[in-house]
Formats: C-alpha cells, structure tokens, sequence
C-alpha cells in the first residue's frame, strides 16, 4: 500500500509540476524547511540588510515557526491541503532554498533562470545520508531513481567546510561546481557573545539551575524507534553519581513521533524535542551524544563531548558511520551508562583535538555566513 501511495503522490505532483511549469517565473524566493536554524538565520539577515523580496515558506508542521515570522513573507504548512499551492510556488519562483530531501523537487519544471539551492540542516555529519545512506540502497530501483531525481534539482549546495563539500559530492551526487563555500548560516549565532550569554541566563532560569554544571544527552533518532522513545542512558544510575553537582537534560531528535514521558526530578529534566538546539549548547558543560551532528557546533564552546554509541555496530549496519567516525570524534567513545559515567568522573578532553575538529568542520564558517548567502540571493534574483 506504502508503494501505491507514494506512485500516486508522485503521479499528482508531476502533473501539479507540468501545468504550473507553463507560467512564468516570478520575483520571488520560497524555502522549504524541515528545521528553523538556517533558513531563520537567513531570514533575519535578509530583513537587516533591507532584501525584502516576497518570500513563500512551506515548513515541516512539526516546526514552530512563530519566530521565524517577517513582513515580507508567508508562511504555509507543509501539508496536503496546501499541495496546490506549494507546487505552483515551487515551480514559479526565481529561487527555491530547501534544508533536506523533498520529493516534489523533482516534479518542478525547472528553467535556466531558475535556482535550487540546498542549505542542509546540519554543518557536518558522522553518519551517512543521501545516497551514501545504508538504508536508500536497499530501496527499490524506483525510489532510487526518485533520490536521484531530486538529487539532480540541486543547481547549488551550501557548505562549511571542504569536508561536507566532499560528503556532499558523495551524498547528493553533484560535482565542485554546484558548492558554495561560503559557511553554514546558523553558525552565525556561536559568534555573537551577547546573545549567547542572554540565552544561558535564560536557559539557567528556565530549568532552575543553580550552582551546578549542566549535562545534555541529545541522541540521534533510530529509524526503527521514530515512533516509540526509547532512552537508553540509565538515568537513576546516573543521577546517583552526578546529582549533587549536575543537572542532566535530555532532548530528543526532533524527527521523533513521540517525546519522552516528562517526570518530575531534582536531577533530571526533560526538554520539549521541538526546542532549538542552540538555546540549550550556551549552558551545556558536557554533551553526550552518539552520530548526531550537534559536535559540530558544540566544537565552538571547545567543551568536553562524550559519545554514547550503545548500538555502534547495529547503527553503522542500519544506516552507516562516517567513514572513520572513531578516529574523528573528539572525545571518548562509550557503549554503557557506566562508561558515561567514568567518563565524565575523569574528563581526559583534548582540546587542542576539539579545537581541530571545530576548525575542520567550520572552516567557511566565521559568523558571516548569512550575510554572504543573502548577497548570494540578491545576485540571483537580479540575474536575467
């Protein structure tokens, strides 16, 4: 049934594609977004530096995108009661700027002045996705030649480092050509001191922290468990080992169906899995974490990272690990709560390694991103 459903999706939207394929192109920018950090850090430029064209965004209806809101745009749910008119906006605007994959890409009748242009939603990765994904390559020959297809829309591909460039290559199969090396436009935030300081006042507040240090565990999600949360870090054990001198948050991925049942404890808080990540990171002392990409901008405070990799094996099978993920990880990698523990009784954190790893992974990035993007996108919609 799975199969029929998305042939006759695919079929719908195709057709969606071809008739609004025939109007013109208009002066207009759309996103479609999966996650809030880039394209409202995108946004927030575009109205500081007075680039105001009319802007369509179509977004994930899990998101809340209350803070996202401008004068000189829209906001649409992604959602089937809006089909129509996300294929019209798609197939008419000068430039579409999306954060992941979207099957309707590859139903648009893409014409020479018009531009897609992939943000992603993560400044590195150390896990595989795309086509280097495990799981895409189990799919059938159809689905395969649909990632392909949407592969193929992305005429440019923003990134923060040469390595995401060269995981890009592999994932998306584009070539040097289609990459802007001009940094991930959420990193921006790691750069601005006082608002970093404002949000761990604020944070400390909100989750009555005082005189303690703070532990984030924020795992990936697990495909098999999208539906059901399921924590694997043994909290009571570790609440009889750090509850006089930490506090522990936990977040979920926000792909996550369900979130985790919310308790009650002196110790232990539990995180709405919708809340943005970078209001959390200025508070964090240590973060434990598994093949997410939060490491990649927990580098910028140069603070211990612990890697909970409980199902290193069954994971790297299912989905596949970056390619030297044990040698690129800077910090101690863990399979039980009690080597989590050991870990953060006796921090052995490298910093001259996170410090490297930072400099790796955000190279382009350097808290100006957003403003090249944005002169990107005034260039664009200028271009014949």
């Amino acid at each position: 049934m799975k199969n029929v459903a998305i042939k006759l999706y695919m079929m719908m939207i195709r057709v969606l594609g071809f008739v609004f394929g025939r109007f013109p192109v208009q002066q207009k920018v759309v996103m479609l977004i999966s996650f809030p950090e880039n394209p409202g850090a995108i946004l927030r430029e575009m109205e500081k530096s007075h680039f105001m064209p009319e802007t369509i965004v179509f977004y994930d209806p899990r998101l809340n995108v209350d803070g996202m809101a401008r004068n000189f745009m829209r906001s649409l749910p992604k959602t089937n009661g809006n089909l129509i008119r996300l294929m019209f906006h798609l197939s008419t605007a000068k430039v579409v700027v999306t954060d992941n994959y979207f099957p309707e890409l590859a139903a648009v009748k893409w014409r020479d002045s018009m531009e897609c242009v992939q943000i992603w939603h993560a400044n590195g990765a150390l896990k595989k996705f795309g086509w280097e994904d495990k799981a895409a390559q189990k799919r059938s020959d159809s689905d395969k030649k649909r990632f392909q297809a949407v592969y193929k829309t992305f005429s440019k591909v923003v990134i923060g480092s040469y390595e995401m460039g060269e995981l890009f290559k592999r994932s998306f199969l584009v070539d040097d050509s289609r990459l802007l090396k001009m940094g991930v436009p959420r990193t921006d935030y790691y750069f601005d001191e006082a608002t970093l300081a404002q949000n761990k006042r604020a944070g400390l507040a909100k989750y009555a922290i005082q005189d303690k240090k703070v532990l984030l565990y924020a795992p990936t999600f697990r495909d098999e468990e999208l539906a059901e949360a399921k924590l694997h870090l043994d909290v009571a054990a570790m609440k009889i080992a750090f509850g006089k001198e930490y506090k522990l948050l936990l977040k979920l991925h926000p792909s996550m169906l369900a979130d985790l049942p919310k308790k009650d404890d002196d110790f232990c808080v539990y995180v709405e899995k919708e809340t943005e990540l970078e209001a959390l990171l200025p508070m964090v002392d240590v973060l434990i974490t598994d093949y997410s990409s939060i490491p990649f901008e927990f580098a910028f405070f140069e603070k211990p990272m612990i890697f909970f990799a409980y199902d290193l094996e069954a994971y790297d099978a299912s989905r596949g690990l970056a390619d030297g993920y044990l040698e690129q990880i800077p910090g101690p990698l863990c399979k039980t709560t009690a080597e989590v523990v050991t870990a953060i009784q006796n921090p052995a954190m490298d910093t001259e390694a996170v410090r490297e790893f930072s400099a790796r992974w955000n190279k382009y990035s350097d808290g100006e991103s957003s403003k090249r993007f944005v002169a990107f996108l005034q260039e664009e919609m200028e271009r014949e």
